[in-house]
């Protein structure tokens, strides 16, 4: 009997959108980074791995991946956390990792 949930292509769509939402971000220049040749850098590549852990519900390495990427690419960005945020940005990080570990066997559950 086939199982209905195995899909051979879900890695490679999980890859297109990933791409395909990087390069929406780019093209709409949504970070105010400039042209989009300026968002095909080492910070963005943590985002796109982000966004492609997030598709495949791992919530954990999403955010980590998420949380790096963007704090390393803040200091290029023309919008900056206030010093406030700064302050709390990491602690804040460290609370959504913990909420994720705990949502876990939940995301599981759902896997498709």
């Amino acid at each position: 009997m086939k199982d209905h949930n195995s899909n051979p292509f879900k890695g490679v769509a999980k890859l297109l959108i990933s791409l395909g939402m990087v390069m929406l971000i780019a093209r709409l220049d949504l970070l105010k980074l400039g042209s989009p040749p300026d968002y095909f850098t080492w910070e963005m590549l943590l985002i796109f791995f982000g966004i492609f852990n997030l598709l495949s519900l791992d919530l954990v390495t999403s955010i980590l991946l998420f949380a790096a990427g963007f704090w390393f690419l803040m200091p290029e960005m023309t919008v900056q956390l206030s010093p406030f945020y700064r302050s709390i940005y990491w602690p804040s990080v460290l609370v959504a990792v913990g909420i994720a570990f705990m949502l876990r066997p939940v995301i599981k559950s759902l896997k498709f």
